[in-house]
């Protein structure tokens, strides 16, 4: 019987966001593709439910980093089972690197993979410690080049603690299911600008409030999908009752898949106010095909062009909010002209086959 090759995603956040979503496509298709898949997470209800409703396996540890040796001991366990040149370990934060590289010494399995995907905007730790966890690695993974470029500043004028040959910039893509395609968008109703993501301070929501007064002639309304501390949901809540647009937002419960919800509006708007190591919300808009209105503190502009595909202003810019919204909600034309080059642009530079072919390559596993 042919061997398979074999992945563990190490997925230690409570939470489900970005990087999660990240893990999980990759889990999906390599599981479709014959691999034995094996999400290894701290038993949270919201990421083992996304795991579990894609039919990967799961294994729970409490992955508490440096000094949970009972994690590296469950890991090791199921790295010795894995076939000869046939696994990879693939971890999402910084501990679980450490985590994962004890349990390969552990297991005595140094022909497992184990690899690294940076999904945050941070220097690098430049501690003894780190500087061998880097150099154990086998690969590093940037989902930008803003990340990279971040990350490699902690050594700017100096050697680096790790071969080049171990760091890859590779931007995030979609794994997007069987049958979601960009559609036009409704031709009746109002017309609905959309935010989706965590509901926090950085994501400027405060701004975007602050535009609709602006707005109020066009008979817009705007969709905000998202979970938060409920103190902050209430303070965004009063915010918009202050300022007389209340009844213009209709506030939706957070979706681990948003790309449906995209095809029922005409316009993405994601005022971040925080740097975005890669906005996964800014390419859900693309690749569905809808313009979009946005900041730019971070990787945005290695994927948006301004006036192309999005209108890109200025973090904290209530008046740029608003003014792109009314060129955007005005003109149905523009509206269309630039979804159709979002949609262009996700799949000439963003699209699932490319992404998971240069990541296969990263993986180096035999076929």
């Amino acid at each position: 019987m042919a061997q398979k090759n074999e992945i563990i995603q190490v997925v230690s956040s409570i939470r489900f966001g970005g990087p999660e979503r990240y893990a999980l496509d990759i889990s999906r298709h390599l599981s479709a593709a014959g691999w034995k898949v094996t999400a290894f997470t701290r038993d949270a209800k919201a990421v083992d439910a996304a795991f579990r409703e894609a039919g990967i396996r799961l294994r729970h540890a409490p992955l508490g980093g440096y000094l949970d040796a009972s994690s590296a001991f469950l890991l090791a366990r199921m790295m010795k089972r894995m076939a000869v040149g046939r696994g990879v370990v693939h971890v999402h934060h910084w501990r679980d690197a450490f985590t994962a590289l004890l349990a390969r010494k552990l297991a005595r399995r140094r022909d497992v993979r184990v690899i690294m995907t940076l999904h945050a905007a941070k220097k690098g730790r430049d501690s003894a410690l780190a500087r061998r966890i880097y150099r154990n690695l086998d690969a590093i993974i940037f989902v930008s080049r803003y990340v990279s470029q971040r990350f490699l500043s902690s050594w700017e004028g100096r050697d680096l603690p790790m071969p080049k040959r171990l760091l890859h910039i590779l931007h995030n893509s979609l794994n997007i299911p069987a049958g979601v395609a960009p559609a036009d968008p409704p031709a009746r109703g109002p017309l609905i600008a959309m935010f989706h993501g965590p509901i926090a301070p950085e994501k400027g929501l405060e701004y975007l409030i602050d535009a609709l007064p602006q707005l109020k002639p066009l008979k817009m309304r705007l969709r905000i999908m998202g979970s938060g501390d409920p103190d902050y949901v209430d303070s965004l809540r009063r915010r918009a009752q202050a300022r007389g647009v209340m009844e213009m937002i209709d506030w939706k419960k957070h979706s681990s898949e948003p790309l449906e919800y995209i095809r029922d509006i005409h316009i993405g708007v994601l005022p971040s106010i925080a740097e975005e190591a890669f906005g996964l919300s800014n390419t859900e808009y693309m690749a569905m095909g809808r313009p979009q209105v946005c900041t730019a503190r971070g990787a945005q502009r290695e994927y948006l062009n301004d006036g192309v595909e999005a209108f890109i202003v200025s973090p904290g810019d209530t008046q740029g909010i608003a003014d792109a919204l009314r060129k955007l909600a005005s003109d149905p034309d523009l509206r269309a002209r630039m979804g159709r080059e979002a949609a262009a642009a996700f799949s000439r530079r963003l699209a699932w086959p490319r992404f998971i072919s240069s990541l296969l390559k990263i993986y180096a596993l035999p076929s």
